[in-house]
């Protein structure tokens, strides 16, 4: 089977608008404050995987960004410094540093300083070179330590794991647009599963029997890619971890592993990682007879298709054309 990679543009965009908010928050270890690392909550750590691309959201910078700022990759890749900005990895025994490149900034201005800071949002991509087995290597977790005009000024402690599966979202506060949301209304979140290169949507349902390609981030550490890449898309790095996929038809169902007994299990037909995201290929089962019809208000979703890896799972709520 020739296989097809979905050609969806995933790239920082301009104008993210966030709401300032007060200074609630954990404090990590040096001048500033984590806000959250853009689709999950904020915890002391933060488990990232390598190659995962995240949104930092911290407060207590003081360079001012009026304007977002998206990053414009050259023949040398992304730049390291962003307005000022910039952010080193520092990991093991002893320390190596690692600068890394920057996707985009932006920055909430707080009409009343006294009651509430800027906010500020930093994409960027967790280096493969990222150290799960840091804990048998050194003492220390490893840190993304922030910095402005060369002096750094904070530091978040990472968790790193082997995978944390993130599908991607339209409404994920990531700072990236999505290409394919064009098909959707602009008030509708919706996992990033392509039916026909088209988003998933009561406008555009999945078959049973089609093979859907879903966009995902934090699959981990990958191999390494063929070095007259890529004619075919098998010739992609692939992710070192193995990945399961449960089928659930019942109306709006949550998340779920794959469990034996539980759902359908299947395993992905394809996936590799294309730069920053990875692809992943299913191929929808029949659809049991009696599934409702997705109408958007009641029933969201009536397949829920769960991503699992070693560490971490997620899952694409989808619809699906019923019997």
């Amino acid at each position: 089977m020739t296989r097809i990679v979905d050609r969806l543009l995933v790239v920082a965009c301009l104008g993210a608008a966030l709401t300032c908010q007060a200074q609630t928050s954990a404090t990590t270890q040096n001048g500033i404050t984590l806000a959250g690392p853009g689709y999950t909550e904020p915890h002391a750590t933060l488990a990232v995987a390598p190659g995962q691309i995240i949104t930092l959201h911290v407060y207590g910078l003081t360079v001012t960004t009026p304007t977002s700022v998206t990053a414009t990759p050259t023949g040398s890749g992304l730049p390291h410094t962003l307005n000022g900005i910039s952010v080193d990895l520092v990991q093991g025994t002893p320390a190596v540093t690692t600068s890394l490149e920057l996707h985009a900034l932006y920055q909430t201005l707080c009409a009343q300083p006294a009651s509430c800071s800027n906010l500020t949002g930093i994409t960027l991509q967790i280096p493969f070179a990222l150290d799960v087995n840091f804990a048998a290597n050194s003492s220390l977790f490893p840190v993304l330590r922030i910095s402005q005009n060369g002096a750094a000024v904070g530091g978040v402690m990472l968790q790193p794991v082997d995978d944390a599966v993130h599908v991607l979202n339209t409404c994920d506060d990531t700072q990236t647009y999505i290409s394919a949301a064009y098909t959707l209304p602009q008030d509708i979140c919706a996992p990033v599963v392509m039916v026909n290169q088209k988003l998933n949507s009561l406008y555009n349902l999945a078959q049973g029997g089609d093979e859907l390609a879903v966009w995902l981030y934090g699959l981990g550490a990958v191999t390494q890619q063929a070095s007259d890449c890529c004619s075919n898309p098998d010739q992609l790095s692939q992710p070192l971890a193995q990945f399961q996929l449960n089928f659930d038809f019942r109306p709006n169902a949550p998340a779920s592993p794959a469990v034996s007994g539980f759902g359908l299990t299947a395993a992905p037909v394809f996936v590799a990682y294309t730069g920053g995201t990875y692809q992943l290929n299913f191929v929808v089962p029949p659809v049991p007879v009696g599934v409702p019809a997705c109408d958007g208000v009641k029933i969201q979703s009536n397949l829920t298709v769960t991503i699992s890896g070693p560490n971490s799972y997620d899952a694409a709520q989808i619809c699906v054309s019923p019997n």
